[in-house]
């Protein structure tokens, strides 16, 4: 059986499921799928399948550590700013194990920087593979590098989210949720400088009446300060949730109408758009999910730090209970039909199977 590594920067808990799926699945077609990472998000509650060790990033330990397990592929997970990353394409490339890189194509906090594209199109040139979260992302490869990419729409595994009975009512019962129409945001609450901007959802309800309207925030970073802006008359904070086989976190998505997230949208739209709900964003350095979001379909996009028509798209949610519905109902059939963990996992498995 032919030995798959991939070598990552923090293992995330969500991706813990996805490598469970991917270590399942490489089975199947003769692959060990292995993974390797300076370290796992502490808060992990997934049992983990396969084969995972910590290494911190220092060269001779990865040298190490490959020469001991001898993958015939290694797939990188890693920023360009994890430094080990150079060292051991090149030494790869001695020893002629089949390099792949899985990459966004370029650094989209920083997509003009002429100093991190040159060191990403020479990293592009290096590798024999290039796995990308999406087909919009191609623009980022030049095209005499087109030939190693396939394309792995990125996602969370679906499978794994639990079948939530419960009513709408019956969760906010037990969560003690007191709104008729509640607005979601999931994620980092950094004030004024965070890429999701819980602030400008937080904004938006310090200056809603409607008391049957509430804003539920749930994530970390809340402090003091943040706790100080809010509308506590219509804005709970429900705090950071990694709850074994996701049921609070999945009701809380369930008894939800509208996810609201300004800024960078991540894995959370993929997470909204499975319950059902539409997702209402602004426009700038925005992540490859973004693409999920059709504008007027399933969601809306305004222009960056437009408060105002953030508010005016909410309300038009909220108010227009035929529409919003409309919008859920395709919100999860795109992210069913675009996102699905199989499709991520055929991106994989086609590099693989490349012809080098």
């Amino acid at each position: 059986m032919k030995k798959i590594l991939l070598i990552s920067n923090k293992l995330m808990h969500y991706r813990v499921s996805v490598y469970n799926y991917f270590y399942d699945n490489f089975r199947k077609n003769g692959y060990e799928f292995i993974v390797r990472a300076d370290m796992l998000q502490k808060e992990n509650t997934h049992p983990i399948k396969f084969d995972f060790a910590e290494i911190p990033f220092k060269f001779h330990l990865y040298r190490k550590e490959i020469n001991r397990i001898k993958p015939d592929f290694v797939i990188f997970f890693l920023h360009l700013r994890d430094l080990i990353i150079f060292p051991l394409i090149y030494w790869l490339k001695s020893r002629h194990i089949t390099v792949i890189f899985w990459t966004k194509g370029k650094n989209l906090d920083n997509p003009d920087s002429f100093i991190v594209n040159t060191l990403y199109y020479h990293t592009h040139n290096q590798v024999d593979g290039i796995i990308l979260y999406s087909k919009k992302e191609l623009d980022f490869i030049k095209p005499k590098n087109h030939h190693k990419v396939t394309f792995a729409n990125n996602t969370i595994n679906f499978a794994d989210f639990p079948d939530i009975t419960e009513s709408k009512e019956t969760i906010k019962k037990e969560l003690h949720i007191p709104f008729k129409k509640v607005a979601l945001f999931v994620g980092r609450m950094e004030i004024n400088k965070g890429r999701k901007r819980a602030d400008h959802a937080i904004r938006i309800f310090n200056t809603l009446t409607n008391p049957d309207y509430g804003l539920v925030l749930v994530g970390s970073g809340f402090n003091d300060e943040m706790k100080s802006m809010i509308n506590k008359k219509n804005t709970m904070y429900l705090g950071e949730i990694h709850d074994p086989g996701h049921y609070k976190i999945s009701k809380i998505f369930k008894m939800s109408d509208v996810f609201i997230i300004p800024g960078h949208v991540g894995l959370g739209l993929n997470q909204a758009f499975y319950w059902g709900l539409p997702v209402i964003t602004e426009e700038g350095k925005q992540p490859p999910e973004i693409h999920y979001l059709v504008d007027g379909r399933n969601g809306f996009m305004v222009k960056e730090n437009d408060i105002a028509a953030l508010k005016e798209k909410l309300l038009y949610l909220l108010e227009n209970d035929h529409i919003r519905a409309e919008f859920g109902k395709k919100a999860r059939a795109d992210i069913i039909k675009n996102a699905s963990i199989e499709n991520m996992f055929n991106g994989f498995l086609e590099n693989i199977k490349l012809k080098r």
